[in-house]
């Protein structure tokens, strides 16, 4: 039957509900955590707590051997081919936060401000969507210290990643976050929780929450997954707090865990929303008494998810990869570079966003060589047929549709 909620408990069997509860509360596998809860129209505060049962610890410890396993196939892979699997989920990852909270954004859209951040084009050039959304996560990969430390961090962290789709009714009006009330409301406007109210009392909130994160004596995954929950609760910000929570969660992910699994917390969270936003709700239902442990389950079964469907890719693409280095073989170019090239582009072709080449200067800072020696061998290799140009000025290439059928 697995762990039951309180809540169907309470509706069961009261008396079996009470001693439910107080046997929860007590038990040796019981973290106490140290902040209380205080559901909607609800006069008491409750301890918080999480039960670390049986299947919850296997899922932790499947979820770090997963992670390992991650990290070691992506050790035996070349540069290029993690770097452009990397640029593709990134793509995958801020499509998919976006759409969680109903924000348009098109692939397109994000395929552009990728590439003005990976070119490392001048900002005031252009006024692209989800720019700044764009950088804040490509800075998460080159960051060394990815843990909070003041709560204006979480600010800036909003500034960056969604005030500029901030409707002006959104806009915040207090000193760091908001001033009025909020109410979070199903699709249906049923009101199912009120956030932290006034301000100052937010910032208290916050303020535990980075304490607890950094130190408390608990596994990581396990804070994480509590620190975003009580974001929620806390609700800081009029519109966005999904969006700067999931990003403060792959921030601590990348620490704790691999990139990868950092990277597609949303992209896994959005293939469960309904689950997602149900673990919200129930864990805010009183007759739960603030047990969280309903949420840590849910959300290790979206790491876990996340990570199952990167293994299967990294899995396919690895043998696409073996099929790589046959053609290489077979076509039997004679120029070193040239053929250092073709790889390249297999691995783009494999690995990177679908449709999209590589250009010029790209390949010159992969193969260390200079611009004439690389045009040389994009020439070479288009007389063989294998290549075909997206663009000329600037070059963007690829590989033709027969020599990427030979990879599928």
């Amino acid at each position: 039957m697995g762990y039951e909620l309180l809540s169907k408990l309470y509706y069961k069997d009261t008396n079996k509900y009470a001693t439910e509860y107080e046997k929860r509360l007590y038990s040796y596998g019981t973290i106490r955590l140290p902040f209380q809860l205080k559901p909607y129209k609800n006069k008491e505060e409750f301890v918080s707590f999480y039960v670390n049962h049986p299947e919850l610890d296997i899922l932790h410890d499947q979820i770090s051997k997963q992670s390992n396993r991650i990290q070691s196939i992506v050790n035996q892979l070349p540069p290029i081919a993690v770097q452009q699997y990397i640029r593709a989920k990134l793509v995958d990852e801020l499509l998919s936060t976006n759409e969680i909270e109903g924000v348009r954004s098109t692939k397109a859209e994000m395929e552009t401000v990728l590439e003005i951040v990976v070119r490392q084009e001048s900002s005031r050039k252009h006024k692209a969507r989800h720019l700044s959304l764009m950088k804040s996560y490509a800075a998460l990969l080159t960051e060394t210290q990815t843990t909070l430390e003041r709560i204006e961090q979480i600010r800036s962290i909003y500034n960056h990643l969604v005030q500029e789709e901030t409707e002006p009714e959104d806009q915040l009006d207090g000193e760091l976050f908001r001033k009025q009330p909020v109410d979070v409301v199903t699709q249906t406007n049923k009101v199912v929780h009120r956030g932290v109210h006034p301000e100052e009392s937010i910032k208290t909130h916050l303020r535990n929450l980075i304490h607890y994160l950094n130190e408390h004596p608990s596994p990581m995954l396990y804070k994480i997954a509590i620190s975003h929950y009580l974001f929620g609760y806390i609700h800081p910000f009029y519109d966005g707090n999904g969006r700067t929570s999931r990003y403060i969660s792959s921030m601590y992910l990348l620490h704790d865990l691999d990139r990868l699994t950092a990277l597609t917390l949303s992209y896994s969270t959005n293939k469960v929303k309904q689950a997602y936003y149900e673990a919200f709700t129930e864990c805010g239902n009183p007759h739960n008494k603030g047990e969280l442990t309903f949420f840590c389950e849910t959300f290790f079964h979206i790491i876990d998810k996340a990570q199952n469907e990167v293994l299967a890719e990294l899995s396919e693409k690895r043998v696409r990869m073996e099929s790589l280095d046959h053609m290489v073989q077979q076509l039997n170019i004679t120029d070193e570079i040239s053929e250092n090239i073709f790889f390249i582009l297999g691995q783009n072709y494999i690995f990177g966003i679908e449709g999209k080449g590589m250009t010029l200067k790209e390949l010159v800072a992969a193969t260390d060589k200079t611009e004439y020696l690389v045009r040389k061998s994009l020439d070479e290799l288009d007389q063989k047929g294998v290549l075909v140009f997206l663009k000329r000025k600037p070059i963007e290439v690829t590989l033709c549709e027969t020599a990427g059928a030979q990879l599928r």
